[in-house]
Formats: structure tokens, C-alpha cells, sequence
């Protein structure tokens, strides 16, 4: 990645563009009507990460209260009729409601409103996919923190979360389901990004967002989360040049970026937070009225009156550095949303005492592994849920010779496929890699390399060109895009 491409991320380089007025916002003034919605559903998570942003653990522990149903599905009413294009559903852990988070995705999707959902993995079992299978619109994404268990696991804070976050992928890709893999690096398992990505090609994953830890909530407290982001660039690099860029990984070099521009990019979306509150981001700890109390559309107007009120430009202006978020005297998330109107200034006395002493619930006993063994035995978990994964041919004709075919995709497009994708595609169509790879041995003798990872990758090229589908596949495909992680219009657009 170039020099230039590093300074969007930089906060020093993004003050500068913005004291000299060359950071185009996406929209120069919120928008009449807000362009999309986060929906906090649950303060709730059965995961205890220690770096959790919105600090759902303490949280869960003290058992905090909810919207109910009835307040949310009026919520998401009114945002639909207030014209949203992109929702983003999350918590804590939504499916933790899971029967109201299903309805809501399901509402939303029925509006063609672009839907990120957040999961950790956990609950998404045969009947949670069956739920989202065939929404148009729809990408889960789902959390994963290392090539192993034994680095998931202890950065979750349970044991069996790394597998059950796995199956989870593999339950949706089979699905036809659009997933993207979001993996929060730390310094404990930035040591195996390679590997990380590796798994994530074998598995058919076609986004991949590693995110390094933002200084909020939970990860305020305290601990070292400080990771080499060149490394990661470096190593993404590395893997691209052997794998190619059919796998997307869009490194976040921290959110936090986006206050560089001292609060001045009007927002064009807003967050509810589990109890109602509105917000205009996860980053800026200020709230804009109640959305169960008030009503979105009363929220939006006094967010479009006050986004940028004094006392948010002066808590803004004093994030110089990334570390500054997280020193800050009200911390997003750690300490309570400051009500823009209700406080003239900041000062010590906005901090949540009550939140920064709370009991958190201790990580839950890990078993004791060798590393080495533990990656071993992931890999082949993974290498084998590809293998085993059953396909069908889409939307596309074959025709020509049959040993190697001209292919007519579902768009409209030609593809001459040599032999080895014309074997692969003929058996995919009803079957899996693993068949495919006895049936190039079949043919061939011996292939060079390793037989299945070959068939894996046939079966990603054939997938990304129309010409195959996972065969739970229904209804429209999976998104092209793996949509926002937090809201839309929230960052400046290059100039």
C-alpha cells in the first residue's frame, strides 16, 4: 500500500485536509431526512471480550434494560417511512432477541433496505439461516479473532466460540447467504493474520474486515491493544500476490479517524442505542433525544440542529492522537451519552463513575493447548468444511466442448473455462470440491500441488463469476458489497 493510501487513515493527515477545507464530507449538511439507521437492539452478549466497544459485558452483568418489542418495531417503522436506504443491526448480541431481530431483518429486508447485521456466531444454527436465506440486501457480519481457538477463545473471553463462530460461517455460505468476517486484531493473535486469511480463502469467505481494537468502551479501562498496522498491510500484501484479490480485506485502521476533522462531517445517519437513546455515530458520545420517547423524525431534526453544538466541536477538538478516545473524560460508550443541551461544557464531572468502577464478569476458563497442535487441528476443520460445502450451477449454459466450455453466465457474460475449471464446474453441479478433486486426479494422474485446495479455488472462481452457487442458494444473490460497519455518510469522501 503507498504512502498516500496510509495518510487517509492518519489523523495528522486528515486535521491538516480539514483545516484547509479539502475534506469533502459526503454531504455538506445533514440530509432533510436520515439516509440510514443502527439499531443497538440489546445492551446483552454471552461473550466477555475485553476490548468490547460498547462495553456489553459490564453491561449483561448489571442486567441493564432493554426497549421493548413494541418500541423497536415502531422505531424501524418510522425509519422506514422516513425513507432509509441501509440499516445496520447489532447490540451486544442481537440474537440474544432473536425472534424480534429475525422480524426486524426481515421487515427491513422486505423495504429493499441494505441490512448489516452483527453476530458473534454463537446462535446462527439451521433455523437462523433459514430465517435470513434469500433476503435480498442481507450480509452478516460475523466476528472472528484468530486462525485458531486458542486465540478466538481467549479474546472472547469463552470457551467454543471459535467453533461455533466457524460452523456459523459455513452454515451461511452454504446458504448462499452474503458473510463478511470481521476480525478484531490485538497483539495476541496479530502474530497469525497470515494464517487468519488463509482460513478465510479455504472457506469461501468473500470479506474479510480486519479492524484493530478502537479505544471505547470496554478496551478504555485499560490494557495494551496497540498493533503494527504496516505488518498487517504488508501481510495482506503478501497474501494478495499468492491468492489474488478475489477475497476482499478491507483493513480499518481504526474508526477514530474520522474525528481528525474536529466534528465538522455532518452526519447523515443516527444510531439508537438499546435504551433509546440517539446518537449520530458509535464515536461521538452525545445523545439527541430519546427514539422511543420522541420518535426518529424529532431525533433527526435536533441532530440536524446540533451535530456540530459547541460542547460536541469541543470534545472533537481534543482527539489530536487515537489515544486521546480512550483518555478522554467522556469516552464513548464507557461513560454515559452526554444529552447535547443538557451540559454548557465537558469536564471530569462527565464521567460515568458508576460505569469505569463496575464488577466486569471474568473470561471464562480456557483449556490448556499447544498452539501449534490447536492451528494444526483448525486448518484442517476448516480445509474439511470446504471440501464438504455442495454446490449447483447457477444461471449459466455450457456449451462447446464439454472438456472445456464456453460458459454464458446469468448476466450475459462468455467465459471459455479450460479443463480443470470445466471438470470442477461439471462436478460442482450437484457436488463438492472434495468430488471435484478426485475427479481431476481421475483425469489428470497427479495434480500438482495440493488436489483439494485446487478444487477450493476453482470453486471460488466459479462462484464469483456466476457460473456456480452454493446449493442452499435461494432467491437474489448476496450482496456485492458487504455494506457499512457503522453508518453510512459518516466518512469524508477524498478529494
Amino acid at each position: 500500500m503507498d504512502l498516500l493510501e496510509r495518510r487517509k487513515t492518519s489523523w495528522t493527515y486528515l486535521r491538516l485536509r480539514g483545516k484547509l477545507g479539502l475534506n469533502r464530507p459526503a454531504f455538506p449538511e445533514p440530509p432533510a431526512r436520515p439516509v440510514g439507521i443502527k439499531l443497538e437492539l440489546t445492551y446483552a452478549c454471552n461473550l466477555r471480550c475485553g476490548f468490547c466497544y460498547t462495553d456489553s459485558p459490564r453491561r449483561t452483568l448489571e442486567r441493564a434494560v432493554d426497549l421493548s418489542d413494541e418500541d423497536w418495531r415502531r422505531i424501524v417503522a418510522e425509519a422506514i417511512d422516513l425513507g432509509i436506504v441501509e440499516a445496520v443491526v447489532t447490540g451486544g448480541e442481537p440474537l440474544l432477541r432473536r425472534n424480534l431481530t429475525l422480524e426486524l431483518i426481515g421487515r427491513l429486508a422486505s423495504e429493499r433496505v441494505g441490512i448489516a447485521f452483527n453476530t458473534n456466531g454463537w446462535f446462527v444454527d439451521d433455523q437462523v439461516v433459514a430465517r435470513l436465506r434469500g433476503l435480498p440486501g442481507l450480509t452478516v457480519h460475523l466476528s472472528l479473532d484468530g486462525a485458531a481457538p486458542h486465540l478466538h477463545d481467549a479474546s472472547r473471553g469463552v470457551p467454543g466460540s471459535w467453533r461455533r463462530a466457524v460452523e456459523a460461517i459455513d452454515r451461511l455460505l452454504t446458504a448462499g447467504v452474503g458473510v463478511c468476517v470481521v476480525h478484531v486484531v490485538t497483539p495476541q493473535n496479530q502474530e497469525r493474520f497470515a494464517e487468519m486469511l488463509e482460513q478465510m480463502w479455504i472457506l469461501g469467505v468473500p470479506w474479510v474486515r480486519p479492524t484493530p481494537v478502537v479505544v471505547t468502551g470496554a478496551a478504555a479501562r485499560g490494557g495494551e491493544w496497540s498493533v503494527d498496522v504496516p505488518r498487517l498491510r504488508r501481510t495482506i500484501e503478501d497474501f494478495e500476490r499468492r491468492r489474488g484479490t478475489a477475497m476482499r480485506i478491507d483493513l480499518r485502521a481504526g474508526n477514530a479517524g474520522s474525528l481528525a476533522s474536529h466534528g465538522a462531517v455532518p452526519p447523515a445517519s443516527l444510531l439508537v442505542r438499546p435504551a433509546g437513546a440517539a446518537r449520530t455515530d458509535s464515536l461521538r458520545p452525545f445523545s439527541y433525544g430519546n427514539a422511543a420517547r420522541d420518535g426518529v423524525a424529532a431525533c433527526w431534526e435536533r441532530i440536524r440542529a446540533d451535530w456540530n453544538a459547541p460542547v460536541v466541536r469541543e470534545w472533537a477538538t481534543a482527539m489530536r492522537r487515537g489515544e486521546d478516545l480512550g483518555a478522554s473524560d467522556l469516552v464513548p460508550y464507557l461513560d454515559e451519552e452526554l444529552e447535547v443541551g443538557a451540559a454548557p461544557s465537558l469536564g471530569a464531572g462527565a464521567r460515568d463513575a458508576a460505569s469505569r468502577a463496575a464488577k466486569l464478569p471474568r473470561p471464562a476458563p480456557l483449556p490448556d493447548v499447544d498452539p501449534d497442535v490447536d492451528l494444526r487441528a483448525a486448518a484442517e476443520m476448516i480445509r474439511g468444511l470446504a471440501l464438504r460445502r455442495r454446490y449447483r450451477v447457477g444461471g449459466a449454459r455450457a456449451g462447446g466442448d464439454p472438456l472445456a466450455p464456453v460458459v454464458r453466465t446469468g448476466d450475459g457474460r462468455f467465459l471459455r473455462l479450460n479443463r480443470t475449471a470445466g471438470i470442477v464446474m461439471q462436478t460442482l453441479d450437484g457436488g463438492t470440491p472434495e468430488e471435484a478433486a478426485n475427479r481431476l486426479a481421475e483425469a489428470f494422474g497427479e495434480v500438482p500441488g495440493d488436489g483439494g485446495l485446487v478444487a477450493v479455488g476453482a470453486a471460488r472462481d466459479l462462484q464469483a463469476a456466476g457460473v456456480v452457487v452454493a446449493a442452499g442458494a435461494a432467491g437474489e444473490p448476496a450482496p456485492a458489497d458487504p455494506g457499512p460497519s457503522d453508518l453510512p455518510g459518516l466518512e469524508p469522501t477524498a478529494g
